[in-house]
């Protein structure tokens, strides 16, 4: 398995908020609570019957979709993120962050973001009521609505500079892995990250359809 972390090593990843870069495809959705948490509301949510514990820089077996659930050390979020399989058929949508926020009684973000379509969306959750939402597509369009602050779509200059303040503001950070080596499901892999530190992670569980 080789997956990069991508980083700005100028800052220690405790101090990291905001968002990486938006020069990538990302796909998380975060939630504000343990690992152990919010592994067993996504496993209940999506039928995961393969859940290991603590899996960082151990031996694996691939399954169908599979998943990783983690949280960086030094920060309050979880965070749900997806392997990419030839056998996809379970994608994150902004729907399970806003079933895991309504669950466990707390709050959570959907984000994607694709420098390939010039694309980027983030819904905020709390409880399961949407709180914020911003919808953008490069030279194209701009949806936002907002149940925390009197602001028009058309206010916003720099869609990437107002969801780079927001995800600060919610004092959490949106990483960019980056994977550079295809992954066959049957395969025995160890969980290794690329300039992620075992000791930057606080922990990491794996979800998986067997």
């Amino acid at each position: 398995m080789l997956i990069y972390f991508v980083r700005d090593k100028d800052i220690s990843l405790d101090q990291h908020r905001g968002l990486e870069t938006i020069d990538a495809n990302v796909l998380f959705v975060l939630i504000r609570a343990s690992v152990e948490q919010v592994s067993q509301a996504f496993s209940n949510l999506r039928q995961m019957n393969v859940w290991e514990r603590n899996i960082y820089e151990r031996e694996i077996d691939i399954h169908n979709e599979s998943f990783l659930v983690f949280q960086l050390r030094g920060h309050p979020w979880s965070l749900i993120y997806k392997f990419n399989l030839p056998s996809n058929r379970i994608y994150l949508t902004e729907e399970d962050a806003q079933s895991i926020s309504e669950s466990l009684g707390t709050s959570a973000i959907f984000y994607a973001g694709s420098d390939t379509c010039g694309t980027m969306e983030y819904h905020l959750y709390h409880h399961g009521i949407l709180q914020e939402k911003l919808s953008f597509e490069e030279e194209v369009s701009i949806e936002f609505q907002s149940q925390l602050r009197q602001i028009e779509a058309g206010d916003i200059k720099s869609a990437y500079r107002f969801t780079m303040d927001f995800i600060r503001e919610q004092d959490a950070y949106i990483p960019c892995l980056i994977e550079v080596e295809d992954l066959k499901v049957g395969q025995r892999t160890k969980l290794h990250i690329e300039d992620l530190m075992p000791d930057e992670v606080e922990r990491m569980d794996y979800l998986a359809q067997q």
